[in-house]
């Protein structure tokens, strides 16, 4: 039973056991990589929804590629895409996610977290940049 609404309730995000940790804590190429491949199956069951797809589905076959911040992981050696048949694109992806969470594609992901800090690093500093430009007074 859920208990009634009280507004003490109400917390900042700050001190929520859930929403504490900054974008930066919680968001490594890992879990980029595993949320994507969840993305990607729930593509697969709804032609119509919108969204990027790393798969082409073939007339027997399906093309996939495994990508974060927009970049291809090497699958197979220096393959980035593979092929599977079509009635298997879930399980090829299900097997996939599960190598990522053992670890298999680590050495990759530690490069893809280093572009992904760098990019932050850039992205707080233009905006640290542009709001000092904006609180400046003009003569």
């Amino acid at each position: 039973m859920t208990k009634p609404f009280n507004p003490s309730m109400i917390v900042p995000a700050s001190k929520s056991k859930e929403f504490n940790a900054t974008p930066d804590e919680k968001r490594t190429a890992k879990t980029i990589l595993i949320d994507g491949i969840k993305r990607q199956i729930e593509l697969s069951k709804d032609v119509k929804a919108e969204g990027k797809r790393w798969f082409v589905v073939g007339k027997e076959e399906t093309a996939i590629s495994l990508r974060v911040n927009n970049k291809p992981i090497k699958i197979v050696g220096e393959e980035t895409k593979v092929t599977v048949p079509n009635e298997h694109f879930e399980a090829a992806m299900t097997h996939y996610k599960a190598e990522i969470e053992k670890g298999a594609f680590d050495a990759q992901l530690a490069d893809a977290d280093k572009a992904i800090t760098a990019r932050r690093t850039k992205l707080k500093a233009t905006r640290a940049a542009n709001k000092a430009a904006k609180e400046k007074p003009s003569a």
